[in-house]
């Protein structure tokens, strides 16, 4: 059934694409994002964070990934001055970074003002490992852009105003999931639930893929550059390869951060508000009203008891 569903939607976007004189690219095109430097999620016995960075660095180095783009959170720095060797690593391969906020500061539960502060406060490191290099670009935390219209354009004026471009995800399948069970499975030396991990893992990676492809084929008619959201755990240094390989076999080609937001759907978001972190796709879907297509849940229930 889901296959004949995504059929109907496969055809529907190639007539949409007719419709509006839309040419669909000959191949879809990636820029690979990473959340939550310097630290992300939960670590098993035995690793350390510098292995994680290392793993993720030459995982992307291995595949040619171009460029991909660390979004930081300086104030992790506070409790563990160390992690500065993660973000040395990050930077000595040739890879940017972007503005996380400082401390990962949820906007719907702050102020304009406040969230322009956590912005600023962030600042400084980036200008230090940057160099005249272009770090203006901020990914927000956990998606929210404002739950309110007001709130959302307040922000975003602050944002203008310091030149700040917006790394808007339009692929997500909330990898970070996977992390602390992981760590547990891992500790526990659970084999089965280790192969579930992966495959649960993969399984859910192509699902929410082909979800969000489908959202922006259904909202704008045609293939659109895509932006990817990843973080910088375990579990995902541990899987990076074969999600290079999964993104690859779905006729992915990788681009840099700035070629993919060259798109002009993301200098055309729709302005929505919502108590929600929404991703371009999901944004269309609240703005225009467009019904999101048959998915499986992610496996959040087992995800949370597994290995306890």
């Amino acid at each position: 059934m889901m296959g004949h569903r995504r059929g109907i939607l496969r055809s529907a976007c190639v007539l949409a694409c007719l419709l509006t004189g839309g040419a669909r690219a000959s191949a879809q095109e990636v820029a690979l994002t990473f959340d939550d430097l310097p630290r992300h999620g939960a670590l098993p016995s035995g690793w350390t964070r510098i292995e994680i960075a290392k793993r993720l660095v030459r995982a992307l180095q291995e595949a040619e990934v171009p460029r991909p783009f660390g979004f930081i959170n300086a104030q992790k720095l506070e409790d563990d001055p160390a992690l500065m060797e993660v973000l040395e690593t990050w930077r000595a391969a040739g890879f940017p970074l972007g503005n996380h906020t400082y401390s990962h500061i949820n906007l719907h539960a702050s102020s304009p003002e406040e969230f322009a502060e956590d912005v600023a406060l962030n600042e400084p490191l980036l200008e230090e490992l940057m160099g005249e290099e272009d770090w203006r670009w901020l990914r927000f935390p956990f998606l929210r852009e404002g739950d309110t219209l007001e709130k959302r354009a307040a922000v975003k004026r602050y944002l203008s105003d310091r030149n700040y471009r917006i790394a808007l995800a339009s692929l997500d399948f909330e990898d970070y999931l996977w992390n602390a069970p992981y760590a547990r499975c891992l500790d526990a030396g659970d084999e089965e639930s280790l192969a579930w991990l992966r495959s649960s893992y993969l399984e859910t990676a192509a699902e929410f893929i082909e979800l969000g492809r489908e959202m922006t084929r259904l909202g704008y008619g045609r293939d659109v550059k895509h932006i990817m959201l990843l973080h910088v755990g375990a579990f995902n240094a541990e899987m990076l390869p074969e999600l290079i390989s999964l993104l690859r076999g779905e006729g992915f080609e990788f681009i840099e951060l700035e070629a993919a937001a060259a798109d002009p759907v993301y200098s055309n978001v729709p302005d929505v508000a919502s108590k929600w972190g929404l991703t371009l796709g999901e944004q269309l879907s609240e703005h225009k009203g467009i019904a999101v297509p048959e998915h499986n849940r992610k496996p959040y229930e087992k995800l949370k008891a597994i290995c306890r």
